[in-house]
């Protein structure tokens, strides 16, 4: 498994950011996608602290995808689907074959600071939140 320490340090407020936004949700199911989990440590933590939420993870590397499916057994957390391969460049019919409207949140932690514009865009206009869904672009 892939380790970063930054991830580590901040994992704790990026919760704490969605959990002051998903509060009111809490009583009800969601569908997360985070984009580009890297190393898987973000998603699993989320997801310990998080149980009302499934997470679907994604990333374009192989080595990071091996890595998150690491974590996922590490932890044994059962609201973690495996990993699928992600391109945010692509239009949203070719994100890992999620339907248009099927996500409550989407996480982009360190996406957008090192990608392409056509990325970026990618992001915003594929964005498949379903109404009142959350989209949580951060960058450190």
């Amino acid at each position: 498994m892939l380790l970063s320490s930054l991830a580590g340090r901040n994992q704790d407020c990026l919760l704490s950011v969605m959990l002051d936004v998903l509060e009111e949700q809490s009583h009800r199911d969601l569908f997360a996608l985070e984009l580009d989990s890297g190393t898987g440590q973000h998603v699993v933590h989320f997801a310990m602290e998080m149980p009302f939420v499934t997470w679907q993870p994604s990333d374009i590397k192989e080595e990071s995808l091996e890595s998150i499916r690491g974590y996922i057994v590490a932890s044994k957390v059962k609201t973690v689907l495996q990993p699928v391969h992600l391109d945010a460049q692509k239009p949203w019919e070719k994100w890992a074959g999620l339907p248009q409207d099927s996500c409550d949140v989407i996480v982009a932690i360190k996406k957008l600071q090192y990608s392409t514009l056509k990325t970026a865009e990618g992001v915003f206009k594929g964005a498949g939140l379903r109404q009142n869904g959350f989209l949580n672009v951060c960058g450190y």
